[in-house]
């Protein structure tokens, strides 16, 4: 599903009519307020808390905010696309939510295994006899204990 582009004139509220800016103000509001209305009446049917009206949506649009068909079919449609949009937006987010959780949970497993050595290291140590994991950054050399990082090496004697 593509964008339109539509050719239009641009208009500026300071060279227009006053009265024709007030007429536009108050027409883009009373359809936004009907667009909001179609919205949470499809959320309240959703969710249970209220009975579907034998009254169609567009009518009592068209009742309750005095719009044309014109306004109360766009203002339907709008809240409609609304509402489609929200249920593939969860869908994303609980994506989202699902790669962050098995994200942390690598870097929960990571650490444990990182305490897990670092506490045989520190078991060795106290029984007086130095022992290291071939794959951990702390080796003994010698008479020396290395520890290398990143970017640099620390020597302990």
């Amino acid at each position: 599903m593509g964008m339109k582009a539509i050719f239009s004139n641009r208009l500026y509220k300071h060279k227009i009519d006053p009265d024709f800016v007030m007429s536009m103000d108050h027409t883009l509001r009373v359809f936004n307020q009907a667009k909001h209305f179609r919205y949470q009446a499809e959320v309240r049917e959703l969710r249970g808390s209220k009975a579907k009206s034998s009254v169609s949506i567009h009518q009592r649009l068209k009742q309750r905010y005095g719009l044309n068909d014109y306004y109360a079919n766009s203002a339907v449609q709008e809240g409609r696309a609304l509402l489609s949009a929200q249920k593939e937006l969860k869908n994303v987010y609980m994506r989202n939510k699902k790669e962050q959780i098995s994200a942390v949970k690598r870097k929960i497993k990571a650490t444990k295994a990182r305490l897990t050595t670092l506490q045989k290291i520190k078991g060795s140590f106290v029984k007086g006899t130095p022992m290291f994991n071939k794959t951990s950054r702390e080796q003994q050399k010698g008479a020396f204990f290395v520890v290398t990082y990143k970017y640099s090496t620390r020597l302990f004697y």
